[in-house]
Formats: structure tokens, C-alpha cells, sequence
């Protein structure tokens, strides 16, 4: 019974963290662009990054999913879009975004795993969305 007990509440911490209730910080990461193949130029976020050098196996819907939305915007209240912080460990940062009010059950977030540079990043951590407007 205690088993059963810690799952269901597991999987009820789980998808809070997942939602727009999350106790999980939002996170800005800069990053030296040439280590990182998805985000936007900070001079210019119209701008689609480069993927001259880049290869993929596996599923490249996943990676069409995600360009364009690499930014949190909460400009729509029926689908923002707020990246968190998962999990930072043994050089790797874990990403997500969050899940929008409306996701059935069954939905789950995707993570992104960035690997730390040598050059160095920033992560701004934040317990909730910043009040200003991004372009």
C-alpha cells in the first residue's frame, strides 16, 4: 500500500513540475553559439541559427518541434510557453518546457541536454516568468 501511495504521488509531483504550477525555476542559458545548434542570436532573435556542421539520427520532428520555440512567451494565456530548469549535473544542464494548462494526462514534456561548454555559460534562474516584453 505504501508503494502504491509513493507512486501515485510521485507521478502527482511529477506532473505539476511538468505544468504551469511548477516549483522548478524558468531559466534563461546563453551559451557560445557554436557549441549549441538550436537557440537564438541575442543580437538578433528573428534570425534562424546556422546548421552548417550538424547532423542528425533519430527523429527530426523533434528537432523541427523545438526551432522556432527555443524562447519562453506567455504572450498566449491557452499555450505559453515557459522552458525550466530540470536538472543541472556532471556537465550536462536538463531542460524543459513546460507543459501548457489544457495537456491531456497522457502528455509529457521533452527535455533538452546541453552539454556545458568550456567557454562558459550563463543560466538565469527565476521562480516565475520575467513581467517584461521580449521583441
Amino acid at each position: 500500500m505504501i508503494f502504491w501511495l509513493a507512486r501515485w504521488q510521485g507521478i502527482a509531483d511529477a506532473r505539476r513540475d511538468a505544468s504551469q504550477n511548477s516549483t522548478l525555476p524558468v531559466v534563461a542559458l546563453i551559451t557560445p553559439e557554436e557549441k549549441f545548434a538550436v537557440g537564438r542570436k541575442l543580437d538578433d532573435i528573428f534570425a534562424d541559427p546556422s546548421l552548417k556542421g550538424y547532423r542528425i539520427i533519430g527523429d527530426l520532428g523533434l528537432f523541427d518541434d523545438l526551432r522556432g520555440r527555443e524562447n519562453t512567451d506567455t504572450s498566449n494565456p491557452k499555450q505559453p510557453r515557459v522552458w525550466r530548469l530540470l536538472l543541472e549535473r556532471g556537465g550536462w544542464i536538463y531542460l524543459f518546457r513546460a507543459l501548457p494548462p489544457n495537456a491531456k494526462s497522457d502528455e509529457l514534456p521533452s527535455v533538452l541536454a546541453i552539454q556545458e561548454s568550456d567557454k562558459g555559460h550563463i543560466i538565469i534562474r527565476s521562480p516565475e516568468v520575467s513581467k517584461t516584453t521580449s521583441p
